[in-house]
């Protein structure tokens, strides 16, 4: 990860950019002077992770696996609520 050091008298960007720079793998420190104010990095990294196979999903494949009753969308019962036997 590499760093980039701004000093906020000299800061022009916008929140989108700052985190397009985050996000391309660079920590960014603020500074006022010399002194540091603030670390922007990364909170949560999003990796992309390869399914097994390499492939992509594909919609239809398991067609017929799961079964729906007709009354899946009726409203429970006012027992189920209640947590009454």
């Amino acid at each position: 990860m590499s760093t980039k050091t701004l000093d906020l008298k000299e800061l022009q960007m916008s929140v989108t950019e700052l985190l397009s720079l985050i996000q391309a793998d660079q920590e960014i420190i603020i500074t006022e002077g010399n002194t540091p104010v603030a670390l922007l990095t990364v909170l949560n990294p999003v990796n992309k992770i390869p399914s097994e196979s390499g492939k992509t999903p594909q919609p239809g494949l398991n067609l017929g696996a799961m079964r729906m009753s007709n009354d899946f969308d009726q409203p429970l019962s006012d027992d189920f609520w209640l947590q009454n036997s």
